[in-house]
């Protein structure tokens, strides 16, 4: 049951197949080979010329046909996978073996050109001769269309250069007291392929221009021209250069240079003459070509430059970014300078403020308090008692003495006070560090390299680099745990214009972590760190850390010398 429901569907299918896909009689005919010739019997015939397109996809070949002696164009195809090519004649309306003799390809249209000159001396209506127009069509069963342009009998051949497609063409006219035929000129097709067949307008209106005919050389009473030029057939009269076509005069020694861009026609003594200005032709519009192409539009300038430019426009604003930045960041630390600066006086006042009342109040009403103290008349038993208050009052004095020397030193006074303009630095640290080892019990070596001029400085580096050392001896004095410490001053000599003043400050101590000391070094809360920082930075120095784990602490102070007398 199955297999007869199969049957009946592949009958129906089979029927509706037949129906819709069915074939005319006309395209079963086009399907029918018509590549039917062999190349070998075209071969032992005498192959005239053969001419192939672009992509060498298709070839006419210009066969004289010995049986008969006339001409048939054939169409060949070559197939590199097909041993036995065949090919297809598209042409064989000619009445005589001499009747085409010349056939080209247009690179402008893509489309063959051939000239027949007879026509048929039985058939006056058949209308063979003239110029023939072959389009390949990409189609097996008619590779070609022809079309015809019908013209006076006569011998013609075509020429393609750069500018176009020429024919040079006998007329029918013949000169009475020579028996001689003279040539015209027509453009066929432009360099953009448009179809012109026309005289060109100057070869039109001028009448003394006298082509040689190619029939004239034919005639048998002619003699044989020799000419070491020629290399076909249509160079007896006709020659060509990329851009001017160079065609013989009758008088068969001169020779006209027709400008195929300009349309000018000049006549020349001799080939050589010719030739060269045909040269120059091409060689002045190949120039004038080269300066076209050199000279690019608008628009093509703009895209090309556009991403030069938007590239230039980016740098540009980079630049003017960097350079605003810069200068903010610039205009930000020398405001950050002067505030600081203006900071540092206040405090340096304040704390001179605050010494002298110390001293003028305090310490002075303590020393009354021990004077009295010591006049008091007391028994026996109270004596130690009185000496232990006396001691008590001593030490006050002591201690509230250095408070005062730390807030501000006796060498530092009359900068406070205005007295003076420049203060010598040896005396200064020399003091501050006696100041130390007697407070804090740690021995500190103060030393200065040898040969080194004591400088003087100006009241705002002695002040700032006074109160860094001051800061970081009081460092030493609560983190460190040191038992020793130094300070070490040197002349550093970089260049003979450019000195540096270097301190070092050292300890024993038990260091920190590096990354610890950067966090520090960054953060708000270590005020006293971030302040050694600002002062260098306010009097144009700098200032470096370098320590590690149990291992002490250096500190290099480093101020220029141009501040410094």
């Amino acid at each position: 049951m199955k297999f007869r429901k199969y049957c009946f569907i592949s009958i129906i299918f089979l029927l509706i197949k037949g129906t819709i896909f069915a074939q005319t009689p006309e395209e079963v005919q086009r399907l029918i080979p018509t590549w039917t010739t062999n190349i070998d019997e075209v071969t032992d015939n005498y192959v005239y010329q053969c001419v192939g397109n672009e992509d060498n996809s298709l070839f006419l070949l210009n066969v004289v046909i010995n049986e008969g002696w006339h001409n048939v164009i054939y169409a060949f195809s070559p197939n590199p996978y097909v041993r036995d090519s065949r090919i297809k004649a598209v042409w064989d309306q000619s009445v005589c073996g001499g009747d085409v003799r010349s056939l080209v390809f247009s690179p402008f249209s893509k489309k063959f050109y051939f000239m027949a000159s007879w026509e048929h001396p039985l058939d006056f209506e058949a209308k063979n001769h003239g110029l023939w127009i072959a389009t390949q069509t990409h189609k097996d069963y008619e590779p070609v269309l022809l079309s015809h342009q019908a013209m006076q009998t006569g011998l013609g051949f075509l020429i393609v250069n750069k500018s176009g497609v020429w024919l040079l063409f006998d007329e029918s006219h013949w000169d009475i007291e020579d028996g001689w035929m003279t040539s015209v000129l027509y453009q066929i097709e432009d360099d953009h392929g448009r179809f012109i067949f026309q005289i060109p307008e100057s070869v039109n209106n001028f009448k003394e221009y006298t082509f040689h005919s190619y029939w004239s050389f034919e005639n048998p009473v002619r003699r044989e021209i020799k000419d070491e030029y020629i290399k076909y057939e249509y160079q007896i009269n006709f020659r060509n250069t990329d851009y001017a076509l160079i065609i013989r005069d009758k008088d068969e020694t001169s020779w006209w240079v027709f400008n195929c861009v300009t349309e000018e026609c000049t006549k020349y003594e001799s080939y050589e003459m010719a030739l060269k200005k045909a040269e120059r032709i091409d060689q002045d519009y190949d120039n004038e070509l080269e300066s076209e192409g050199n000279k690019k539009s608008p628009l093509f300038i703009f895209f090309y430059f556009f991403p030069i430019i938007c590239v230039l426009v980016s740098v540009t604003l980079v630049i003017i970014l960097f350079t605003q930045k810069k200068k903010l960041s610039a205009k930000k630390e020398a405001s950050l300078i002067k505030h600081n600066k203006m900071i540092f006086d206040i405090q340096e006042k304040e704390r001179a403020k605050i010494s002298r009342d110390i001293h003028d109040s305090v310490v002075q009403d303590i020393r009354v308090l021990r004077l009295e103290t010591e006049n008091l008349a007391v028994d026996e038993a109270s004596k130690q008692r009185q000496s232990k208050i006396e001691d008590i009052a001593t030490d006050c004095i002591i201690k509230l003495r250095n408070i005062c020397y730390n807030l501000t030193p006796a060498e530092l006074a009359s900068h406070n006070q205005g007295d003076s303009s420049k203060f010598e630095l040896i005396s200064i640290i020399n003091s501050l560090v006696q100041q130390f080892t007697s407070r804090t019990h740690i021995p500190c070596v103060f030393k200065v390299d040898e040969g080194f001029e004591y400088p003087v400085l100006e009241k705002e580096e002695t002040q700032n680099l006074f109160r860094v050392i001051q800061e970081a001896l009081t460092n030493i004095e609560k983190h460190s745990y040191a038992t020793q410490t130094s300070i070490f001053i040197k002349k550093d000599i970089i260049q003979p214009d450019k000195n540096f003043l270097l301190i070092y400050i050292t300890d024993d101590g038990i260091g920190c972590n590096p990354d610890e000391l950067d966090k520090k070094l960054k953060s708000k809360e270590h005020l006293g760190l971030r302040s050694m920082i600002d002062r260098m930075e306010l009097i144009g120095g700098s200032i470096e850390f370098f320590t590690s784990q149990n291992d002490g602490m250096e500190i290099k102070i480093r101020l220029p010398l141009e501040n410094v007398q």
